[in-house]
């Protein structure tokens, strides 16, 4: 590892700086603008350097919170780099692709596992810090107006307005978020996305002025059915995020007379980033919890008890939790939990006609969460429809049938639907790997085995992270494809040999995008096939193309 840049000397001693529990603070010294990122008093690291303006060392702090978001502790490329410095004692910095160190950490170790673990809280806590500004009274330098320009004058009243702005952040969201008459953060594992959309659907044609956020593969954010792509610096959520997300629609709440709605997808994965969406980024009024399937268990917990247990300890004083999960011992473990906490609990009650349909306790959630409002609640002939586009369906394409179920990404959930399409029906599955999804990687293996030993699958398919490893523990014969595959030759390879395709595990990755853009075009090219002059097109027994909502619920 190269010398790592001297890190920033601070003119003024850090009790100087009053700093919230984690911030990165922007301050001025001799050579420039400089950022440091502060964890409950302790400086973890520097950035590497020296900027003309607090908002370039701004927008250089938006630039390391999204690379830290993306990369993992490596060794001899860019991404964070471990090393040893010329003490050989262990450092690590963050280089960007051209090897350009921008953020180095504050202390050296004496082991590597040491630095490991420094990387790993400063990935945390740039995920979910602040920004400030620190400038010692004694340190500010006046400005003579007029001594300026016009042109001049206009660029820096704009350029210290921009500025106050990102210092500010902090302030105006809490303010925000007091004026939002119903706020709701959606959490669990399974059916977040979908849940968050319904909530929109239902509060929206109500007249409800309402903002919500979708995370997922998928990101965007929905104002009054205005849809905006979320255009993230990095592939992976930041909670940072929420912060400017909501301030940018804040101006739009105008007081509506029906009042104002903002639903969000909890996003975080750890317990640590999904009490913080609650606690500081949206302070809900509800809390919905889908459910707690077997997934997450590298960073939530290792069986279901933990998993209820986790999402228990997020939830702030004063929320009302609606749950969808329906077992009845877990149900009571989540309820003594929070309520230890000082909130409120409701298990959501699904009728006998709607029992055994999936995604069931998730829609009939929305109607517990009318209820905690004191607003009328749906019809049978609403929940109905709403569980009739839940159900899953093959997409039809002219060599095959296949099914995208990659996005819902837990072994029970995936079972669920393999059951509602396929029943006793051998699949062709194809399961996709994440290298920071171990758990679930093992989860799907022994899952490929049991639909082995039952005779449901003959055979198998695995792309991405860690396919070799994983093929060798799964039953059946098992084909491995690298993630610079072409997409649409693999989905044509599988189509040619007969049993539906059924697509699991992970979908946030381009290979995956192009996938689900390979589905798309050779659906399209069925419905094209089928709507075309039968004096011009030969006669196949096929089935009819396939029109209803399919499944679609974001991890």
């Amino acid at each position: 590892m190269s010398e790592s840049p001297e890190p920033p000397v601070v003119d003024q001693p850090p009790d100087e700086f009053p700093t919230d529990d984690t911030a990165f603070e922007v301050y001025e010294r001799g050579d420039g603008w400089h950022w440091r990122l502060v964890d409950e008093d302790v400086p973890l690291a520097y950035g590497a350097l020296s900027l003309s303006t607090p908002a370039d060392a701004a927008a250089s702090v938006d630039r390391v919170r999204a690379l830290a978001s993306d990369t993992a502790v490596v060794t001899g490329r860019a991404a964070f780099e471990v090393g040893r410095t010329d003490t050989e004692a262990f450092d690590w910095r963050l280089v960007d692709a051209d090897e350009t160190a921008l953020a180095v950490g504050v202390v050296a170790r004496d082991e590597e596992a040491t630095v490991t673990t420094d990387v790993a809280r400063f990935r945390a806590a740039a995920e979910t810090a602040t920004v400030a500004l620190r400038r010692p009274p004694e340190s500010r330098r006046a400005i003579d107006a007029d001594s300026l320009v016009v042109g001049e004058r206009a660029a820096l009243g704009e350029t210290l307005r921009s500025v106050g702005s990102l210092f500010t952040r902090g302030r105006r969201h809490r303010s925000l978020l007091d004026s939002i008459e119903k706020r709701i953060v959606v959490s669990g594992i399974r059916g977040k996305s979908s849940t968050v959309r319904r909530l929109d659907d239902i509060f929206g044609r109500r007249g409800y002025d309402t903002l919500t956020k979708i995370t997922g593969n998928h990101p965007v954010t929905i104002h009054n059915g205005t849809v905006v792509p979320i255009d993230r610096r990095g592939t992976r959520t930041t909670l940072y995020e929420n912060v400017p997300l909501l301030g940018q629609f804040g101006d739009w709440f105008e007081g509506n007379e029906r009042g104002d709605v903002a639903i969000v997808e909890n996003q975080g994965i750890t317990e640590y980033t999904t009490r913080l969406v609650n606690e500081r980024f949206v302070r809900p009024h509800v809390v919905v919890l889908t459910n707690v399937r077997q997934d997450h268990t590298d960073t939530l917990g290792p069986d279901r008890q933990t998993l209820a247990r986790t999402f228990a300890r997020t939830i702030p004083e004063g929320t009302h939790v609606v749950s969808g999960e329906q077992h009845p011992v877990l149900h009571d473990y989540l309820r003594e939990e929070v309520e230890r906490r000082g909130a409120t609990i409701e298990q959501v009650e699904v009728p006998d006609r709607h029992r055994g349909l999936l995604g069931a306790e998730t829609v009939h959630a929305l109607d517990a969460v009318l209820r905690a409002f004191d607003v009328r609640g749906l019809s049978d002939r609403q929940l109905d429809a709403y569980l009739d586009g839940a159900q899953p369906e093959w997409l039809d394409t002219p060599d095959g049938r296949v099914f995208n179920g990659a996005e819902i990404n837990d072994i029970e959930s995936t079972e669920m639907i393999r059951r509602a399409l396929a029943g006793d029906e051998r699949v062709l599955p194809f399961v996709y790997l994440r290298a920071d999804r171990r758990g679930r990687t093992a989860s799907f293996v022994e899952y490929l085995n049991v639909l082995a030993d039952r005779g449901r699958i003959d055979r198998a398919r695995v792309g991405g992270a860690n396919t070799g490893v994983f093929a060798r523990n799964v039953d059946v014969p098992c084909t491995t494809h690298g993630r610079d595959e072409d997409a649409g030759a693999v989905l044509d390879e599988m189509l040619a040999e007969g049993d539906p395709v059924l697509l699991m595990g992970n979908t946030v990755d381009e290979f995956m995008r192009e996938m689900e853009r390979a589905i798309a075009t050779r659906a399209a090219d069925y419905d094209t096939f089928d709507d075309a002059d039968p004096a011009e097109t030969p006669t196949l027994d096929v089935p009819e193309p396939v029109t209803s909502q399919h499944l679609a619920d974001d991890d």
